[in-house]
C-alpha cells in the first residue's frame, strides 16, 4: 500500500491548520492519517527503538521521566508530550514530530505513553524493545472492565511483541503478567523493610481499601495474605494456595519511612539488587505516588540502556539514577506554576486511588493554601463519577487547606461529597466560572502559598488552556 505519503502529508496539513486555530493538533492529524493508511502506525514504527508506558496510574509522568533522563544521557527522544495514548495520539506524534537535524538513527528513540486498552490493538504494530507496566487500578469502569480484563488486554499485547516486560513486582495483577513470561521480566517496587516501617509509624494513616479483583489470586481465586502494603492494593503479597508472591525485585526502592515524600529535596535510596549497586537520589517530584514512579522509570531506562550496550550493568544502572536529576514535572501533572509571587499546583486526578493520594499529597504540603476540585464527565473521563464516594476524604479533611473551590460540569456531585466529609465549600460554579474562582483564591493567598487545582482529565485540558490565556502561560506544544 503506497498510502504513507499522502497520509503524512494529510496530517501535516491537518496540523498546520490547527496550530494556527491556536489548537493543540495532538490527536486529529492523527486520525486523518489512520483513515488513509490504516496500517501508518506499523509503517511508521518500523526500525525504530521503542519504549512504550502502560498502566492506569503514573502513565505520563513516568513518561516525562523516561524522556528526560535518556534527553540528558544523548539520546534524541520523541515522545507524546500531552498524554495523547489512543492510536490517533501515537500516529500523530509519528507523522508530526521529527527529529533534530542531524542526528543519527541509533540515537533516536520513542518513549510513548500507550492506553491500556488500544495497547493491545497497536503493540503488535509497534514492536517495542521495552515495555513498561505502572500498575492496575479502577478506572473508568465503563470503558474499561474489571481489572483483570485489563491486564488480560495488556498481556495479548506483550504476547504480540518480544520486548522486554518491566513490572511492577507490588501490584498482584501487573506481577501475575510475568509468571510465564519469566525469561522477559524484570520486577521493580519498594523495599519490605520500607513497607513495613511505614506501617509501624504511621498506622492510623488511612489507606484506600484495595479493589476485590486485586486482592484475590487470579489462578486460585483465595485472598492474598499481605506482608505489608504502600497503598490500594500493592504491597508485598502472597496466595495461601498456590504460593504466588511478590516476584524478586531487580529495581527495589527505600527510604526513611520517618520523613514525607511531601517535602522538597526529599532522599531515598535505589539499588539494582542484581549487582548490588546502590545509589542515593532526590526526588524531583513530591508526592508518594511518585517514588513509584521513579523507580519505574530508572528501571525502563537502566533495562533499555541494557539493550543498547554490552559492558559494566554496575555503570549503566549508575548512569541512569544519575540522569534522574534532570527530571521536571509533566504537563498538567504536580505542574508548579508561578503566579507573580504565589503559585499554582495543577495534580490529574481521574480515579479514586489517584485522587486520594493526591489528598494525602495536599494535606501534608505545607505551603498550601486552597484547594480547588474541578470534575467532568466526558467521554475521556467516564461518564459515572460515582467514583468520588470511593475516596477516603474525612480521614484527611481536617488537614485540607482553609479554602476549598469545586468547579467542573458535576460540580454538584463534588460539593455533595465535600459536604459529607464534614468541610465547607467556599465559591463554586461550572467549569466557565473556573478560572473566576481561581483568580479570587489567588487574590486571598499569600505570597509565597500555593493553590493546588485537583482536575480530571477534560477539565485539566480545559482549565489550562484558560490559564493560558488568561495568565499568559506557554502552552504544552510550545517550544
Amino acid at each position: 500500500m503506497g498510502l504513507k505519503a499522502p497520509a503524512k502529508a494529510a496530517a501535516k496539513i491537518t496540523q498546520g491548520i490547527l496550530r494556527l486555530m491556536g489548537r493543540g493538533a495532538t490527536t486529529l492529524p492523527g486520525r486523518v492519517a489512520i483513515s488513509l493508511c490504516p496500517d501508518i502506525i506499523r509503517k511508521c514504527a518500523q526500525g525504530k527503538k521503542i519504549i512504550t508506558i502502560t498502566g492506569t496510574n503514573g502513565k505520563t509522568t513516568t513518561t516525562h521521566m523516561i524522556t528526560s533522563m535518556l534527553r540528558s544521557l544523548g539520546y534524541e527522544v520523541i515522545t507524546n508530550v500531552s498524554g495523547a495514548n489512543l492510536p490517533s495520539g501515537i500516529a500523530t506524534t509519528f507523522l508530526c514530530e521529527k527529529p533534530a537535524r542531524g542526528v543519527t538513527p541509533d540515537k533516536i528513540v520513542y518513549v510513548l505513553e500507550t492506553d491500556e486498552a488500544a495497547f493491545a490493538r497497536i503493540a503488535k504494530d509497534l514492536q517495542p524493545k521495552i515495555c513498561l507496566v505502572t500498575n492496575l487500578f479502577r478506572d473508568q469502569l465503563d470503558r474499561y472492565g474489571e481489572l483483570t480484563h485489563t491486564r488480560d488486554l495488556i498481556a495479548k499485547g506483550i504476547d504480540e511483541t518480544s520486548a522486554r516486560m518491566v513490572l511492577n513486582a507490588d501490584d498482584s495483577l501487573v506481577a501475575s503478567m510475568g509468571k510465564t513470561r519469566e525469561g522477559r521480566a524484570t520486577y521493580f517496587g519498594l523495599s519490605l523493610n520500607t513497607m513495613l516501617e511505614n506501617n509501624r509509624l504511621h498506622p492510623d494513616n488511612t489507606i484506600l481499601a484495595a479493589s476485590s479483583d486485586a486482592t484475590f489470586c487470579p489462578d486460585c481465586g483465595v485472598r492474598y495474605n499481605y506482608n505489608a502494603t504502600s497503598f490500594g492494593h500493592l504491597g508485598d503479597f502472597e496466595c495461601p494456595s498456590c504460593g504466588f508472591r511478590t516476584p524478586d525485585k531487580r529495581y527495589e526502592l527505600s527510604y526513611d519511612a520517618s520523613g514525607n515524600p511531601s517535602d522538597e529535596g526529599f532522599e531515598f535510596d535505589m539499588t539494582d539488587t542484581g549487582t548490588g549497586t546502590t545509589c542515593s537520589m532526590t526526588l524531583k517530584i513530591a508526592g508518594s505516588h511518585n517514588l513509584y514512579n521513579t523507580c519505574a522509570a530508572v528501571a525502563a531506562v537502566t533495562e533499555f540502556l541494557k539493550s543498547e550496550n554490552e559492558g559494566d550493568e554496575d555503570k549503566l544502572f549508575e548512569q541512569a539514577c544519575r540522569s534522574q536529576g534532570s527530571v521536571e514535572a509533566a504537563f498538567g501533572r504536580m505542574e508548579k506554576i508561578a503566579v507573580g509571587d504565589k503559585y499554582i499546583c495543577i495534580l490529574l486526578v481521574k480515579n479514586p486511588v489517584g485522587l486520594d493520594r493526591s489528598l494525602s499529597f495536599v494535606a501534608q504540603s505545607s505551603d498550601a493554601d486552597s484547594l480547588m476540585l474541578v470534575l467532568n464527565s466526558n467521554a475521556a473521563d467516564g461518564r459515572d463519577v460515582s467514583w468520588i464516594w470511593d475516596v477516603d476524604f474525612e480521614s484527611k479533611a481536617k488537614d485540607l487547606p482553609g479554602n476549598i473551590y469545586v468547579s467542573g460540569q458535576r460540580y454538584g456531585d463534588m460539593m455533595l461529597r465535600v459536604a459529607y466529609s464534614g468541610r465547607n465549600i467556599d465559591g463554586y460554579g461550572s467549569l466557565e466560572y473556573a478560572t473566576t474562582l481561581l483568580k479570587c483564591a489567588l487574590s486571598d493567598c499569600p505570597a509565597g502559598k500555593c493553590i493546588y487545582i485537583l482536575p480530571n482529565y477534560t477539565a485539566m485540558l480545559d482549565l489550562r488552556g484558560r490559564l493560558v490565556k488568561e495568565l499568559k502561560l506557554k502552552d504544552f506544544w510550545k517550544d
